[in-house]
């Protein structure tokens, strides 16, 4: 089952801060992350999960009770968490080093396009960052979800700065209920890709 912020329903855990991987200084180039541990519902054991250490736009707020909810960092503009206005979330978990973004990409909207079958998704030029790596980017179209009609979304593999022997893949999520909003916000989340 989806939502608004593409997040299963039964994936809410309560979760507790543990551990800092943010970046040392001068470790340029790779994102900065921070581990949280959370105990799984089914499982009943300890998991991990890690939030991207970004700056965001200006007039962009972190919701944290939201960010812990959801386990990735949820970002509103104002504050406002509005069903009319847009929202941004960015994902980040660990992955295999092997795996090729593009197989990675290929899984992920698969399901996607599984769980909403008259969406569509159009593939955008890349988004490149000075001396990191790029950003895949697509638009997905979402007319049986209103609340989130229109998603620019960007997808990139990277490292810890903290632990380069660690691979990990980012989803970053502009969505918008109708694309006049969507384009407005487009420069505030390129903003937040480049941060990262």
């Amino acid at each position: 089952m989806t939502n608004r912020y593409s997040v299963p329903v039964g994936f809410l855990c309560f979760s507790i801060l543990v551990l800092s991987c943010a970046a040392p200084p001068g470790a340029a180039g790779a994102a900065r992350l921070k581990g949280y541990t959370h105990t799984c519902r089914e499982a009943k054991e300890q998991c991990v999960w890690h939030k991207a250490v970004v700056t965001p736009p200006k007039g962009w707020i972190e919701d944290k009770a939201w960010t812990e909810r959801y386990q990735r960092l949820m970002l509103f503009e104002n504050g406002d968490k509005g069903q009319d206005k847009p929202v941004m979330y960015l994902r980040a978990h660990i992955g295999d080093e092997s795996l090729a973004l593009e197989d990675y990409i290929k899984v992920a909207q698969k399901r996607w396009q599984e769980d909403l079958e008259n969406s569509s998704i159009e593939a955008l030029p890349d988004l490149k960052r000075k001396g990191k790596p790029a950003f895949k980017m697509y638009l997905y179209k979402n007319p049986a979800v209103p609340d989130q009609a229109f998603e620019l979304t960007a997808f990139t593999k990277d490292v810890d700065a903290e632990h380069p022997e660690e691979t990990f893949f980012f989803q970053a999520v502009l969505s918008s209920p109708n694309k006049e909003e969507l384009e407005r916000a487009k420069a505030a989340f390129y903003e937040l890709l480049r941060n990262l």
